[in-house]
């Protein structure tokens, strides 16, 4: 299963997420699931790279079960991007849609955890 950890500032805005995990609704190469959240994922942080001013700190490590771990620390501190925040919010927005149709392999923790 797919994890998303969703990490918000005190103002409630987006400033990280962790994602680990893999499906395994099919096959590696396959796996649709996977794929479009790995897709919505590089996109966004592609996305805020090339696009905006915010900076960004990640790892990932498609070994040892994956993961990737994004934040974004003037977001963390209460500074305003709005480009980036977008950006996050359409991001959630499309995992939100991949979990509704397909909850036995993501599951989306968003509850305003702090990094």
């Amino acid at each position: 299963m797919i994890k998303v950890k969703v990490y918000r500032n005190s103002d409630f805005r987006i400033c990280g997420f962790k994602i680990s995990g893999h499906a395994g609704y099919a096959e590696s190469g396959s796996d649709i699931v996977c794929a479009a959240v790995s897709m919505l994922v590089i996109n966004t942080i592609n996305a805020i790279e090339k696009f905006t001013d915010e900076k960004i700190n990640n790892s990932a490590d498609e070994e040892n079960g994956g993961h990737i771990k994004c934040t974004l620390p003037l977001i963390k501190e209460g500074k305003h991007n709005h480009d980036a925040e977008l950006l996050l919010e359409a991001m959630l927005y499309g995992l939100t849609n991949i979990e509704n149709e397909y909850s036995c392999y993501i599951k989306i923790n968003d509850e305003g955890g702090r990094v």
